[in-house]
């Protein structure tokens, strides 16, 4: 087993390899400002019956698994982080395989499970007619007045999760995420890519 790892800089160098907390964040925005166009399309085909939660689900779960594969694997990054020059290789400094791309976002689809397992126990108490019958704002307000614990314990979940993976990025000196903990991967900057194949 290969147990090498990129450095922590540059050689001569205190310049870090990694993407800091700043780029990673706007990475992450980016790729949601691009999957917003589906978010509202699931949004909008959720109102129209209750239903059609269980089909949205799956729908989304397949195109984030293709966005956050396939496309890391084929180009190295997702767009979002294509655009703020970053890489995702695998921690010795080769490129990702699609296990390590699955790994890396094991942790967000057993996140979004546990909440698409939460939004199913809402659902069963819901009367489709009343919901079918109302408008978006009243739809979320009805479906979170149907058991309020249940929501607040997965916001609490959601959150708590999020605040973890800060932490663990943060005293991190390669800056990885609980999912590249998972992978054993690393995100780069992309500039550095020629500097790290001459490393490995």
């Amino acid at each position: 087993m290969n147990t090498k790892k990129l450095p922590l800089y540059l050689e001569n160098s205190f310049q870090s390899l990694y993407g800091n907390f700043g780029a990673r964040f706007c990475a992450t925005l980016l790729d949601g400002l691009f999957f917003a166009p589906i978010t509202i399309g699931m949004m909008v085909f959720n109102s129209l019956q209750l239903n059609n939660y269980y089909f949205t689900f799956v729908v989304f779960q397949i195109v984030f698994l293709a966005y956050s594969i396939y496309l890391p694997v084929r180009y190295g990054a997702t767009p979002g982080k294509r655009i703020m020059g970053l890489t995702i290789l695998k921690i010795d400094g080769s490129p990702i395989s699609y296990r390590e791309a699955f790994l890396k976002v094991a942790p967000a689809l057993l996140l979004s499970l546990l909440s698409f397992i939460f939004q199913c126990y809402i659902l069963s108490k819901a009367d489709a007619d009343t919901y079918n019958n109302m408008s978006w704002l009243q739809q979320n307000d009805y479906l979170q007045s149907l058991d309020s614990a249940m929501f607040y314990i997965e916001i609490t979940i959601l959150y708590a999760f999020y605040f973890a993976n800060l932490i663990v990025f943060l005293v991190n000196k390669r800056k990885r995420s609980i999912g590249d903990q998972a992978a054993g991967t690393v995100v780069v900057y992309t500039r550095f890519l020629d500097k790290i194949k001459e490393t490995i």
